[in-house]
């Protein structure tokens, strides 16, 4: 055993003893997942690996929700080995305890070759770069096609940590989408209301189907008790907008007012696109046509209440739309689902896209003496060789052919392994082959194409200014976040919109406005 292993090993064991005292019992001590390199054997296009060699270890600290691997799962990382010529090990401790295992691991001093980092904003990230424990991949990335093809040109900006031009980690993509709403069809059939076949409907069509909804007794018990929409409030208990893309609102784009060269709505003074958003749900909520229960909803309320059949309409991935009338037809067996895009102020659909395209990070450390054969792992993923492993899985194991047709084996799962990597214009990744028969995969796969062939991108690409930690800034946002929530409830009136925008200027927003412009402009040169 080297003395980079028994490091790692110690620092495992104690993050194991750390977390047994906190919980009292755990069955996921961080233990690594590998599947060993064969000796010998065809790759089918194995980039270049030279068999003759010893495989190279790279070791991969993970965060997943378990740590051993399934047969499909160890299938997949062997086709990995067997290209590179690598021993690819994930180190995956306990999810609950990832914050932990992966601060005592960077001050161990003695870490894995990768190391996953949440998210490119994460404090330990930022100093972890700074400290020198990551490294920056520039020049590793001169030959990796696929990770430029296939990863959003703005999450490699987001990755240039010091705002420089050393990128310092691979992104582990988020495909960037437009939400639109699932509503009960079932209902659209008893109150004998048409949709258009592309699913897409104005602004009035959709306050129909709302009122409708509420006044028209469309479960047919002969009762008051249905609502057209449900909505619930964030992490911050701020009640989320009804409407918001949909009328107009796309993010950080250019200014029209010229005051500032980029603007966000909500701090517009000469923009009614915020106030009208406000309006809309203030209108829904006075009605009764929005659930009165949102102020006070979480998601998962909000989705309970959905799948109760109190509310016929609530916003959600077009990629569960399946999964989500299963559930309600084990309530209501004749319960149906569609799925509606709402069109915006220009006659068509669009949504804002908000923030890098990054659903977490994969940093190269110092510690690593192949930092090449990592990314090169990364880089392989996404090839079209390791894509089709990924996404479709591998003959023989998790499906056989039938008739050139690919039938899955049912007691299988895609896995850790489609945790790992993403391809940024494949939205078909978030509909699972195991999972969906064809016919299911060509009702949602038009819904789900729509949703990603539609996104604006917010233009400050989920930059966050150094004004927005300032603790004037911070206490303040507290209060526009109250006082936009009570507007929405009708406890305020709109005109205070104007005030509450007033005092976001004088309480930091200024130097935000100038800080995020400067950031937008940089990445406009």
């Amino acid at each position: 055993m080297t003395k980079k292993t028994k490091s790692l090993v110690v620092v495992m064991a104690v993050t194991a003893m750390m977390l047994a005292a906190c919980s009292g019992n755990g069955n996921n001590n961080g233990e690594q997942a590998t599947a060993k390199p064969e000796a010998t054997g065809n790759t089918n296009g194995n980039a270049g690996a030279d068999k003759q060699e010893e495989p190279v270890t790279i070791k991969v600290l993970a965060q997943f929700g378990r740590a051993d691997l399934t047969e499909n799962e160890k299938a997949f990382f062997q086709k990995v080995n067997e290209a590179l010529n690598i021993d690819f090990q994930l180190v995956i401790p306990p999810s609950s305890g990832y914050a932990e295992q992966l601060q005592l691991t960077l001050i161990s001093g003695d870490v894995p070759d990768v190391v996953f980092f949440p998210s490119e904003q994460d404090e330990m990230f930022i100093n972890a770069v700074r400290d020198g424990a990551v490294i920056p991949i520039n020049s590793y990335l001169e030959n990796s096609e696929n990770l430029k093809n296939y990863s959003y040109e703005h999450s490699w900006e987001a990755l240039k940590t010091m705002r420089d031009d050393n990128i310092y980690g691979v992104p582990r993509t988020s495909i960037t989408r437009n939400d639109g709403f699932m509503v009960r069809k079932d209902w659209l059939d008893k109150l004998s209301i048409e949709i258009p076949a592309d699913n897409e409907v104005t602004l009035d069509q959709f306050n129909e189907i709302l009122r409708a909804f509420t006044f028209d007794d469309p479960d047919q018990d002969g009762k008051q008790d249905t609502y057209g929409v449900g909505s619930y409030v964030d992490a911050n208990k701020v009640l989320l907008p009804v409407l918001v893309s949909e009328l107009g609102h796309y993010g950080w784009q250019k200014s029209t007012d010229g005051s500032y060269p980029f603007m966000l709505p909500e701090y517009d003074a000469q923009s009614d696109v915020y106030k009208n958003i406000l309006l809309y749900t203030q209108k829904l909520y006075a009605e009764g046509i929005l659930d009165p229960d949102s102020p006070l909803n979480d998601s998962a309320a909000a989705s309970e209440r959905f799948k109760q059949g109190v509310t016929g309409v609530i916003r959600g991935f077009a990629g569960h739309v399946n999964a989500q009338e299963k559930v309600l037809k084990e309530i209501d067996p004749q319960a149906e689902l569609t799925y509606l895009f709402v069109k915006g102020p220009e006659g068509k659909v669009q949504g804002t896209g908000y923030g890098t395209g990054i659903w977490g990070v994969w940093a190269v450390t110092a510690e690593s003496e192949h930092p090449e054969k990592a990314i090169q792992a990364f880089d392989y993923m996404l090839s079209e060789e390791g894509w089709d492993y990924l996404y479709n899985g591998i003959e023989g194991v998790d499906y056989k052919l039938v008739n050139n047709e690919k039938v899955y084996n049912p007691d299988i799962s895609r896995g850790i392994a489609t945790s790992i990597m993403r391809r940024h214009n494949a939205p078909e990744f978030f509909l699972d082959p195991t999972k969906f028969t064809k016919e299911e995969l060509d009702r949602v796969s038009p819904w789900v194409d729509k949703a990603v062939a539609t996104v604006v991108t917010s233009m400050d690409k989920g930059y966050v200014p150094p004004a927005a930690r300032e603790p004037q800034y911070m206490d303040y946002k507290l209060t526009w976040d109250e006082l936009t929530t009570k507007i929405m409830l009708g406890d305020l009136p709109i005109d205070q919109l104007d005030k509450a925008r007033a005092d976001w200027y004088k309480n930091g927003g200024e130097q935000y406005l100038k800080e995020m412009n400067e950031y937008i402009q940089s990445l406009e040169n």
